[in-house]
């Protein structure tokens, strides 16, 4: 079951459209091929099913909860739910399709991984300033950018934007959350220097991860 923000399901019931951000991490991980991180959406409520075509982006009322799912097929007043990874959920009415995403407002660009490497650098050689940082950090901060880079090699750009499984963002994925999280560096946290530090480390585990599935498998 897919989670939504509450606030949607308050203006769809109220006839209201409601606009959100589509944000990094696992959120909406069984649509991401048809949502991108940073994307703006706007959901509408449905007033008229004739108006529901196939591809469409819905929320409908799946058994006791919801689903943000995708229109696959239409029979007459039935309208067969997937996800955007090829699964299908099954056949609900048109009563039960509350809203449908009528605007998607695309995000920044993502840069290429090299240029976001270089940025994630220079991102964290203004931290190491602005923070006045010890050695150690600063070279804990340095062997991040080392790490992935030699993670990016080893990958190849053929895989940077390839996922291993459908539970798994890709390593392009991750690293522009990483990198835009260092580029916007004044997040409110105690102790900014180590909770980057944090997600840079997380982010290298991240690729080892994916690196390992992609040329391993699963070797359990």
């Amino acid at each position: 079951m897919s989670k939504h923000p509450d606030p949607l399901l308050e203006a769809l019931n109220a006839g209201q459209s409601y606009t959100w951000t589509a944000p990094d991490g696992g959120y909406f991980a069984s649509m991401r091929k048809a949502i991108k991180h940073g994307q703006t959406l706007t959901m509408s409520p449905v007033v008229d099913p004739g108006e529901v075509q196939v591809g469409d982006i819905v929320l409908v009322k799946w058994h006791k909860g919801h689903l943000f799912h995708m229109v696959g097929e239409i029979q007459a007043d039935q309208f067969l739910i997937v996800n955007s990874l090829g699964k299908v959920n099954g056949w609900v009415s048109g009563a039960d399709i509350l809203g449908r995403v009528t605007k998607i407002v695309e995000p920044e660009p993502r840069p290429s991984v090299p240029v976001m490497l270089e940025q994630l650098e220079a991102a964290y050689h203004n931290l190491i300033e602005v923070e006045h940082a010890s050695q150690a950090d600063a070279h804990r901060l340095a062997g991040i950018v080392e790490d992935l880079r030699w993670y990016a090699d080893r990958l190849g750009s053929e895989r940077w934007d390839e996922m291993p499984r459908t539970n798994k963002w890709s390593f392009e994925q991750n690293l522009w959350k990483l990198t835009r999280q260092a580029k916007n560096a004044s997040t409110p946290v105690p102790d900014r220097l180590q909770y980057f530090i944090d997600c840079g480390k997380g982010c290298v585990g991240l690729a080892s991860e994916l690196f390992a599935l992609f040329e391993y498998g699963d070797l359990d």
